[in-house]
């Protein structure tokens, strides 16, 4: 059963929102319903394009994957999924439905992901790192 409901979450190791958030849900994840996997791992980013999705699409927005019924989501939608999996969470499901229903969810989800940091690793030098701001397509 547990499987059944298990997410599989894509996220950007690279950017350090993703990460916090990664490891607050982590702590909140009482049911164990959720399994990281960064796109910077080049399996996990063979596994989504061999189900069609792109490694742009990938460091773009946030993908869920259902490991049960194998069903992908992106973007809000994909928080949505995510949301509904953790108890803490839950609460948030009618809020993050109705922006969808009203049309804006994905576009302040993009407005967020489309400025958030990127720090390659490696990549910073001793003298500090260069910040990289996502643009998104």
């Amino acid at each position: 059963m547990r499987q059944r409901k298990q997410l599989e979450v894509y996220y950007d190791e690279w950017c350090p929102l993703c990460a916090a958030i990664r490891r607050r849900l982590e702590r909140w994840d009482w049911l164990h319903a959720l399994r990281f996997r960064s796109i910077r791992d080049g399996q996990a980013v063979s596994e989504m394009s061999s189900r069609g999705i792109s490694p742009d699409a990938l460091e773009a927005r946030m993908h869920v994957r259902c490991t049960g019924s194998g069903e992908i989501d992106s973007g809000i939608a994909a928080v949505l999924r995510l949301c509904s999996r953790v108890p803490l969470l839950m609460m948030l499901c009618p809020g993050i439905w109705l922006t969808i229903k009203l049309g804006f969810g994905e576009r302040m989800y993009d407005w967020i992901a489309s400025r958030r940091m990127i720090v390659p690793a490696g990549g910073c030098l001793e003298d500090g790192c260069e910040l990289e701001r996502r643009i998104s397509p």
